[in-house]
């Protein structure tokens, strides 16, 4: 019987995880299925990202902290595409074909790559690398107090990705891209372009 109960367990926690799989349809899409998202790649696409790291997973969104998730909420409350911390998809280079930026992890380091597309070939672009210890149990500040006035903090993956906002957004819509905000909540944030499939910092 705790056998029984233990696969359970395991077949539950891999069916809520996020995942990165072949696309039937030869499209790019997040969707999300059991509070969580599946990333579907184009058969040449997966290649590419599998060739540069086979071990590479995105990020679950139950990694997460509530704040993250809730400022996800808010960005997708007018949106028919939900959008999710850890990917999405947008032309980033103005050529007319979608790409797609994905922030996940190996057994060592964490990654914001992204997949660009060029008549229908795929290359892979790393935008930036960490290397934090157990970031699933980041303490994350909240900016709100308690009850006792104390500091109210989370824990999760600080780490998120989405397309940029704000006079950035506009200087690099100019250039009919759209740029990539990597983000750490309630810290720093960069912004990056893609320029002859190299993610270069981009500012004002």
């Amino acid at each position: 019987m705790i056998k029984l109960m233990t696969l359970c367990f395991l077949f539950t926690s891999v069916s809520y995880a996020s995942t990165i799989v072949k696309s039937e349809g030869n499209t790019l899409e997040i969707k999300t299925v059991n509070n969580d998202a599946e990333v579907q790649l184009p058969e040449a696409a997966l290649q590419v990202l599998t060739k540069w790291n086979a071990d590479f997973k995105i990020f679950n969104q139950a990694d997460y902290s509530k704040s993250v998730l809730e400022l996800f909420k808010d960005l997708g409350e007018n949106q028919t595409d939900k959008p999710v911390p850890m990917a999405f998809i947008e032309d980033l280079d103005g050529n007319g074909q979608k790409d797609i930026v994905l922030l996940g992890s190996d057994s060592k380091n964490q990654f914001a790559v992204a997949l660009i597309q060029t008549d229908k070939k795929w290359s892979l672009v790393k935008i930036t690398q960490w290397s934090v210890k157990n970031i699933k149990e980041s303490v994350i500040p909240t900016g709100l107090a308690g009850t006792s006035g104390t500091a109210v903090s989370e824990t999760g993956i600080p780490f998120y990705v989405l397309k940029a906002m704000g006079e950035q957004a506009d200087k690099l819509k100019e250039k009919k891209k759209i740029g990539i905000q990597v983000e750490n909540f309630m810290g720093s944030g960069e912004v990056f372009e893609i320029n002859k499939k190299k993610a270069v910092k981009f500012s004002l």
